[in-house]
């Protein structure tokens, strides 16, 4: 593997460990990454694209970013966050990249929290990276609690997510909706005004979590329904895993078709150089 050939024999086990597993990450520092290792491991990241380019030739290739990002979280490396920042802007149409960055930059911890925040406070950013970094905030939320209440000029996790939900305006419907369902997740009562006044905006998707009176159950402002659950499209009580399934499956046949792509231009490449032989 000509990619893998200026790495240190630690780094390039990126490009042999195969695909990993969906949820069970390795113990990437019982593998031998240290410290020593984050300059090479976020050189990684920055050539996903072409990695992932080259992954026709060889399919190992195509995991070794995720092995990168992995082990840079189990290295608590701040300093690689910006690379997964640009790759969820980037790769959006990668589910790996979707559902495995957030958890990745939430094992940062607190330190995440205001590039998070901004990422997400930008509309003008791509909407998938938005509502991948208001899943971190809310996984750093679950995972460091004293990140919850109100720190001068250290935006907490809850406010980070009201922060973004603030511009529901401008925000598309989905990452309104997903915003509220991590509000939801994180049981940030609260936040209920706000979470009402986006959702009487109209500019809700309700077949995320549903409607506000979801939302106040969800947090324990109410026991149950008071009104019939709204008559939207598909809504059903595990809607958001639904839906997410279905992105899911539209992302990596997305991503099926890239990697097709690059598969016939290595072809390509490979029959021209015959005929110059």
């Amino acid at each position: 593997m000509a990619m893998d050939k200026d790495y240190s024999e630690i780094v390039r086990k990126c490009f042999t460990r195969g695909e990993p597993d969906w949820k069970d990450w390795d113990d990437y520092r019982d593998l031998g990454f240290s410290a020593a290792h984050i300059p090479e491991l976020i050189h990684i990241l920055d050539t996903t694209s072409e990695l992932w380019d080259e992954a026709g030739q060889d399919d190992r290739i195509e995991w070794a970013p995720i092995h990168a990002w992995r082990a840079l979280a189990q290295l608590g490396a701040v300093e690689a966050l910006p690379a997964m920042l640009r790759l969820l802007e980037k790769e959006g149409d990668s589910d790996w990249v979707t559902e495995d960055i957030p958890q990745a930059a939430a094992r940062l911890g607190p330190a995440a929290v205001e590039d998070l925040r901004d990422l997400l406070c930008s509309p003008g950013n791509d909407d998938w990276a938005r509502i991948g970094a208001a899943r971190a905030l809310q996984l750093i939320a679950e995972q460091h609690p004293e990140r919850r209440g109100d720190l001068p000029g250290r935006p907490d996790c809850i406010a980070a997510l009201c922060a973004g939900l603030e511009l529901f305006e401008q925000n598309d419907e989905t990452v309104n909706g997903f915003i509220i369902s991590y509000l939801a997740d994180a049981n940030a009562p609260e936040t209920a005004g706000l979470v009402e006044r986006a959702f009487q905006s109209g500019r809700v998707d309700l077949s995320i979590m549903g409607d506000y009176e979801e939302f106040q159950i969800a947090v324990g402002l109410l026991k149950e329904r008071i009104t019939p659950p709204p008559r939207h499209g598909w809504f059903q009580p595990d809607i958001r895993r639904a839906f997410v399934q279905n992105e899911a499956q539209k992302r990596r046949r997305r991503q099926s078709e890239k990697k097709e792509k690059a598969k016939r231009k290595q072809e390509k490449l490979a029959r021209k150089r015959h005929r110059r032989k």
